[in-house]
C-alpha cells in the first residue's frame, strides 16, 4: 500500500464530495422532472375531463330548460328556472371558496409529499 500525502487525500476527498454534490443535484432534478411530468399528465387529463363534463352539463341544462318550458308553456320560465338554480349553485360555490381551495391545496401537497411518506414507511 502506497503512502499518500495529506494533500493527495484532501484532493481525493474534495473530488468525492464534489461528485456526491453533483449526483445529489442530478437526483433532485430528476425527481422534480418526474413530479412535474406526473402532475402535468394529471392536469391535462383533468382539463379534458372537465371540458367534457361541462359540455354534458350544458346540454343537460338546455334539455331541462326546454322541458320546463314545455311544462310551463313558456321557454322564458323554463330557462329562468334553470338559470336561477345555476346561479344558486354558483353562489354556494363562491361562499365555500375557502374550504374548496384549502382542500385542493392539501391534495396538491399530499401529491408532492407522496414519495417522502413512502420512504418513511419503508424505514
Amino acid at each position: 500500500m502506497e503512502d499518500k500525502t495529506v494533500s493527495t487525500l484532501f484532493e481525493e476527498l474534495k473530488e468525492d464530495v464534489s461528485k456526491y454534490a453533483n449526483d445529489t443535484i442530478q437526483l433532485v432534478k430528476l425527481q422534480a422532472f418526474e413530479k412535474i411530468g406526473i402532475g402535468s399528465g394529471k392536469t391535462a387529463y383533468s382539463v379534458l375531463l372537465i371540458f367534457f363534463v361541462l359540455l354534458a352539463l350544458s346540454l343537460i341544462l338546455i334539455t331541462v330548460g326546454f322541458y320546463l318550458g314545455e311544462l310551463f308553456q313558456s321557454n322564458w320560465v323554463g330557462f329562468g328556472i334553470v338559470s336561477g338554480v345555476t346561479l344558486l349553485l354558483l353562489l354556494i360555490l363562491l361562499l365555500s371558496k375557502k374550504s374548496i381551495t384549502k382542500s385542493i391545496t392539501n391534495k396538491i401537497i399530499e401529491f408532492l409529499m407522496e414519495d417522502e411518506n413512502k420512504k418513511k414507511e419503508e424505514k
